[in-house]
């Protein structure tokens, strides 16, 4: 019998390298059960390579700052309708001929900016429903910024699709989709996200032999104001988080830490990395501690091989942290969205948050420098166990779908 070829919808080639790392996780617990499943990605973005996600971005960046503030909203939602309707929908249609399950996870997917996750999810559940292919809603985020035609959209297309499977990756998610569908919270189950095996789907080969014996390498992991801002946090001021970074470098670099400054591969978080590390003279004493890895990241495996090779790290992007965790590393979550302090809260760390509002780079530091002696409640291998068991019967729910040849497309859906 052949094997049953299931589509996973999610931003698998998206600049944001943390959803590429969900996605290769995601896929390889799939294809590791044994269902006998056969995985492909559906980029909702309609990306088919990591290098179509950094220059899509690129050019909207580029048509955000040509446009004037209050005309950015408008072209942003029209050229949105535009392009799901004659690019994305004919492309989701393309992509799920011949699958027999569609599986929409990995990230916060049910998120509103700017209706892109709406519009985006609402064209491909229809181009599902169309074809009557079994869906199921695994580990995905929920926030709590949905707009009245974002609910409407989600809505309308949840309740449209075959949904088999109810599940999210933090309590915090399950209570707001509950909500969000009139269901309880227990009929929505809460999985750990897939990036906590990534030492399983993505094993460690480290950029650069160790550090010298007693030698701490920190990763820095850096993500621009621009992003903190569009994301919500309102109260980050360029010159603000500049000096948080530059102060805490310095101080790694006072206490004798080898540096990799690194990001998760968004073109704004690369161009503050410049931005930071430009702020040191050649030759001085963070200099000679410091190298910038950003260009080395192109894909999840780059940025694997990176946080592997550190012996500590400090980031804003959770899947940053969501790796340090994988690989079994020290790490200081950056506080800016719930869903940070929503993951530390799934794998039992809540302290590992800093507010950069009201934490000193020193004090990151000691903590980066000197981690707890006692073992973790829940420790990383445990973890990475769970959440590969999770995905593991998530394969053996689709292996009882119907046959693919029940899913010949019905009349177009809107």
């Amino acid at each position: 019998m052949a094997p049953l070829k299931v589509g996973i919808v999610n931003v698998a080639y998206s600049p944001n390298l943390g959803d590429g790392l969900i996605a290769e996780c995601l896929r390889h617990g799939l294809a590791s059960s044994p269902a006998r499943l056969e995985p492909h990605f559906i980029d909702l973005a309609g990306r088919e390579s990591f290098s179509q996600g950094l220059q899509a971005k690129k050019r909207l960046n580029l048509l955000r700052a040509l446009l004037p503030g209050f005309a950015r909203g408008v072209a942003a939602r029209v050229y949105l309708e535009l392009l799901v309707r004659f690019r994305l929908r004919p492309f989701y249609r393309r992509k799920m001929a011949g699958l027999d399950a569609i599986v929409l996870g990995g990230g916060n997917l049910l998120a509103d900016q700017d209706l892109n996750f709406p519009r985006k999810v609402h064209g491909a559940l229809m181009e599902a429903a169309r074809r009557r292919l079994p869906v199921y809603l695994y580990g995905v985020g929920v926030s709590d910024d949905w707009s009245p035609t974002g609910r409407r959209l989600f809505l309308e297309a949840l309740g449209a699709c075959d949904l088999r499977l109810l599940s999210v990756r933090d309590a915090r998610s399950a209570t707001l989709l509950a909500r969000a569908l009139g269901v309880a919270e227990q009929d929505i189950a809460t999985v750990l996200d897939p990036g906590v095996f990534a030492a399983l789907a993505v094993p460690p080969v480290p950029l650069e032999p160790p550090p010298p014996e007693g030698v701490a390498r920190i990763g820095v992991g850096v993500m621009s104001p621009v992003e903190l801002r569009y994301h919500g946090l309102a109260s980050m001021d360029d010159q603000v988080l500049l000096g948080f970074y530059r102060t805490l470098l310095a101080n790694l670099a006072a206490r004798g830490a080898q540096i990799r400054v690194f990001t998760n591969g968004s073109p704004e978080d690369r161009a503050f990395a410049q931005r930071v590390t430009r702020g040191f003279s050649e030759g001085g004493p963070v200099c000679s501690r410091l190298i910038d890895a950003t260009e080395h990241i192109q894909t999840p495996a780059d940025l694997c091989r990176v946080i592997a090779g550190c012996t500590g790290v400090v980031a804003f992007r959770l899947h940053a942290v969501i790796a340090a965790l994988a690989y079994d590393k020290p790490f200081v979550a950056l506080a800016w969205d719930k869903k940070v302090g929503a993951f530390l809260n799934e794998v039992q760390r809540p302290h590992a948050l800093a507010d950069v509002s009201r934490t000193s780079p020193s004090s990151i530091v000691d903590r980066l420098l000197s981690p707890p002696s006692a073992p973790q409640p829940l420790p990383s291998q445990v973890c990475a166990q769970r959440a590969l068991r999770s995905v593991h019967r998530l394969a053996d729910l689709i292996a009882v779908a119907p046959a693919r040849e029940a899913h010949e497309p019905q009349e177009a859906t809107t």
